[in-house]
């Protein structure tokens, strides 16, 4: 069997590494704070349902967080974004924790 066939799936992957890695660099790169606002606003309305809007959300930086993204007229929701863009916490009425993401 030749060598470069016994060595093609290391290349291979090498290769899909290289590009995944990348394509999620980029991504990352060219993230700003309004992208992972206009996305979690769209969330909300998506949670809230009827009469939510995402003019309702407002977001300032965080403490342990990137990003606190405050929703709501009334009780307000609260997602505690990382840097990344993934969600951490959110916070519902009363300050009650509803989802807790991992420890980073």
């Amino acid at each position: 069997m030749p060598r470069w066939l016994v060595w093609s799936p290391v290349w291979g992957l090498l290769g899909l590494t290289a590009v995944l890695g990348w394509r999620e660099g980029r991504a990352f790169v060219t993230m700003t704070e309004g992208d992972v606002i206009a996305a979690y606003a769209q969330r909300y309305v998506a949670q809230a349902g009827p009469g939510a809007r995402p003019s309702d959300c407002t977001a300032e930086p965080g403490g342990a967080a990137w990003l606190v993204i405050r929703c709501g007229r009334g009780p307000v929701m609260e997602y505690h974004v990382s840097r990344f863009g993934w969600l951490k916490r959110i916070t519902g009425p009363a300050g009650r924790d509803i989802l807790e993401g991992p420890k980073t």
